[in-house]
């Protein structure tokens, strides 16, 4: 017999049991599921976790050789400062120092050396001498204070000594390929080099062609040796 309403339905000890039977099933059945879905989730937080590891990895991989670099980076700069410092004192040549007799011609010599030395009166004046001995020479400008822009182009010039420089060709050297047709480069280029020959750390010169003066710059080092 089929129960007429839910009164019966719940009173009916068996029809009670059926409904829990499919109850616990359906339990059983999202159960399932949800485990399914905690497995692929779980995999997935274990891929991720290893993919962020990785990635750990190779970014202090990266820090580490961002840091050699800028040692290294230093080391040069620091090595091209001695370099053009060595040179700039190079160039300014030799300090002038008055000529002084030799001790053995000074009194040691014998009398007929002596009786034909000159008049003391011919001898130039001790004035001349004392301003040629006390005139100091040129003081080599310190490449370390140069800024960051101003090495660069230093260290790239004085890299190639021969090279003839143009405002051009250091622009594409300092800024890329694309500063070529740039003409702001170009005079940017131009007035970093006009200051670099200020400070007698590259020499400006000038060549004929095309019946135009043109003007060109380089390292005053090699200027010198020219």
């Amino acid at each position: 017999m089929q129960p007429t309403d839910g009164a019966t339905a719940t009173a009916n000890p068996s029809w009670v049991a059926a409904d829990m039977d499919a109850l616990i099933r359906q339990c059983e059945a999202r159960l399932a599921e949800h485990d399914g879905q905690l497995g692929r989730l779980a995999a997935g937080v274990a891929t991720l976790n290893a993919e962020i590891a990785s990635v750990r990895a190779q970014r202090q991989e990266t820090v580490d050789t961002r840091e050699e670099a800028l040692r290294v980076q230093e080391t040069l700069l620091a090595a091209t400062r001695a370099g053009v410092a060595l040179r700039s004192g190079q160039h300014q040549g030799p300090t002038r120092v008055a000529d002084t007799p030799e001790p053995d011609q000074e009194g040691t010599g014998s009398g007929t050396d002596a009786a034909a030395a000159p008049p003391a009166a011919d001898a130039p004046p001790a004035e001349e001498n004392s301003v040629t001995a006390e005139t100091d020479p040129p003081v080599a400008f310190d490449a370390s204070k140069l800024g960051p822009r101003g090495m660069q182009a230093l260290q790239i010039i004085t890299g190639t000594p021969g090279q003839q420089w143009t405002p051009k060709l250091l622009a594409i050297q300092l800024e890329g390929q694309e500063a070529a047709a740039d003409q702001k480069a170009h005079n940017r280029a131009r007035t970093l080099m006009d200051d670099l020959a200020k400070k007698q750390l590259l020499a400006k010169e000038y060549r004929e062609e095309a019946n135009r003066r043109l003007c060109y710059f380089v390292a005053a080092s090699a200027a010198g040796a020219a």
